[in-house]
C-alpha cells in the first residue's frame, strides 16, 4: 500500500512539474464558461439556418353553404380547399445565406473571448513569475546580509567595526524579511486568481518557470490584418450584403397555387347531363408589390448606410489596433533595454563588491559602502525581473493583436 501511495505521489509530482504556460492556456480554454456560452450561441445560430428557407404553411379551408346555390347540375353543399404560397426563384437560398452569415459573425465572438482570456492568463502567469523570482532574490540577499552581519560582529570584537555598522545591516535585513513575506502573500493571492482564470480549484498548485530570457522574444509579428475584431466587422458587412439580396428577392412576385373542391347534390326534379357531379377547381394567384415600392427603396437605403458605417468602423478599428501595436512594441523594446542595462549594472556592482571583499583580507571592510553596494545590486536585480516581466507581457499583447 505504501508503494502504491509513493507511486501516486511521484506521478502527481511529475504531472505538476510538467505543466507549462501552454498547458495552462489549454486548460483555461477548455474550462472557460464565457467561451462555452459564445460557442453554444454560434452553434445555435448555425442550427437556425435550418429554420429559415422553408415554405410558408400550407393553408386549408372549409366552408358550408348556408344557402345552397343552385346550379344546373345540382346544389353546392360545401367547399374544401388547399393553397400554398411559393417564393420567387432564389428567395429561400437568399434567406439561408443571410442566416449563415449571421452565424459566421457569432463565431468571432467565441474567438475574441478566447483571445482575451489567453492574454489574461499570460499576464497572470508572468506576474506570478515576477513575484516568485523577487522572493528568491530577496531571500538570497537576506542570506548575504546575514554573512555581512556575522562579519561585522566578528570585526566589532576586534574594534574593526562599530555597532552602528551592525545595526544598519540588521535594519536592511529586517526590511528584506518584511518584503519577503509581503511578496509571499502576493503570490498566494495571484495563485488563487490564476486558478480562477483557469476555472479550477483555487488552491491547486501552480508551477511557474524558473527563468525567462528576453532574447527569445526579439522577433515579433507586425501584422494586424487577421485580428478577429476586424474579421467580425467584415462579417457584419457580409450580413448587409445578404440582407440586400433578400430585399431584392422579396420584391419579386409571389405565386400561390391551390385547389378547391365543391360537393354538389343531385337534382331530383330533373336529370340533366352530369347531374350531381362535383366541382374540382385548380387555382393560381400572383402577389405583386405595386404600392409598397417605397418600403423596399427605404430598406435598400438603410443597408447602404449600414455598409458605409461598417467601412468606417473597419478603418477606425484598424487605426486603433495599429496604434496599440506600436505602443506595445515600444514597451517591449524599452523593457528589453532595461533588462540589458540592469544586467550590466548588476555585474559592475558585483565586481565592486568583490573588490571590497578582497580588500577585507588585508584591511578593514567599509560596511557602510558594501551595504550601499548590496542595496544597489538588489535594486538592479529587481529592475531586471520587472523589465523581464514587462517584456513578456508586451510580447503577449503583441500576440493578442497580431496572431
Amino acid at each position: 500500500m505504501k508503494k502504491i501511495t509513493l507511486i501516486l505521489v511521484l506521478l502527481c509530482s511529475i504531472n505538476i512539474s510538467s505543466q507549462t504556460l501552454d498547458d495552462y492556456l489549454q486548460t483555461a480554454s477548455l474550462n472557460n464558461s464565457d467561451i462555452k456560452v459564445k460557442t453554444a450561441e454560434f452553434e445555435l445560430a448555425k442550427e437556425q439556418v435550418n429554420e429559415v428557407a422553408n415554405l410558408e404553411n400550407t393553408e386549408f379551408d372549409f366552408g358550408v353553404f348556408v344557402l345552397t346555390p343552385e346550379t344546373r347540375v345540382g346544389s353546392q353543399l360545401f367547399k374544401v380547399g388547399a393553397s400554398q404560397e411559393l417564393p420567387w426563384f432564389g428567395d429561400l437560398d437568399a434567406q439561408k445565406t443571410l442566416q449563415a452569415t449571421k452565424a459566421e459573425a457569432k463565431r468571432f465572438d467565441a474567438i475574441l473571448s478566447e483571445r482575451e482570456l489567453l492574454y489574461q492568463v499570460k499576464v497572470a502567469y508572468y506576474n506570478l513569475y515576477k513575484n516568485e523570482a523577487v522572493t528568491g532574490i530577496l531571500k538570497d540577499n537576506k542570506e548575504i546580509l546575514k554573512i555581512y552581519e556575522n562579519m561585522a560582529l566578528a570585526a566589532l570584537e576586534n574594534n574593526k567595526a562599530t555597532m552602528s555598522d551592525v545595526l544598519r545591516i540588521r535594519v536592511q535585513k529586517n526590511e528584506l524579511h518584511s518584503k519577503i513575506f509581503q511578496n509571499i502573500n502576493s503570490i498566494d493571492l495571484l495563485s488563487r486568481n490564476f486558478n480562477r482564470l483557469l476555472q479550477r480549484p483555487i488552491n491547486e498548485l501552480i508551477k511557474v518557470t524558473d527563468s525567462l530570457n528576453v532574447l527569445d522574444i526579439l522577433n515579433v509579428n507586425n501584422e494586424i490584418e487577421n485580428h478577429p475584431l476586424l474579421e467580425k466587422i467584415n462579417a457584419q458587412n457580409a450580413i448587409y450584403e445578404s440582407e440586400l439580396e433578400v430585399i431584392n428577392k422579396d420584391q419579386a412576385p409571389k405565386i400561390n397555387v391551390g385547389i378547391d373542391y365543391f360537393l354538389v347534390d343531385e337534382r331530383t326534379n330533373a336529370n340533366p347531363p352530369d347531374n350531381g357531379k362535383d366541382i374540382l377547381m385548380p387555382k393560381v394567384s400572383l402577389s405583386i408589390p405595386l404600392f409598397n415600392v417605397k418600403k423596399y427603396k427605404s430598406q435598400k437605403s438603410q443597408v447602404s448606410i449600414q455598409e458605409d458605417i461598417v467601412k468606417n468602423k473597419i478603418e477606425n478599428q484598424k487605426n486603433l489596433l495599429e496604434m496599440e501595436l506600436e505602443s506595445t512594441k515600444l514597451n517591449l523594446n524599452n523593457s528589453i533595454l532595461n533588462v540589458v542595462a540592469a544586467q550590466k549594472n548588476k555585474a559592475e556592482i558585483q565586481l565592486a563588491i568583490n573588490v571590497d571583499l578582497k580588500a577585507y583580507e588585508t584591511g578593514i571592510l567599509d560596511y557602510d559602502k558594501i551595504l550601499r553596494l548590496q542595496i544597489q545590486k538588489i535594486k538592479y536585480q529587481l529592475m531586471e525581473i520587472e523589465a523581464t516581466k514587462n517584456a513578456f507581457i508586451a510580447k503577449s499583447k503583441i500576440e493578442y493583436l497580431t496572431d
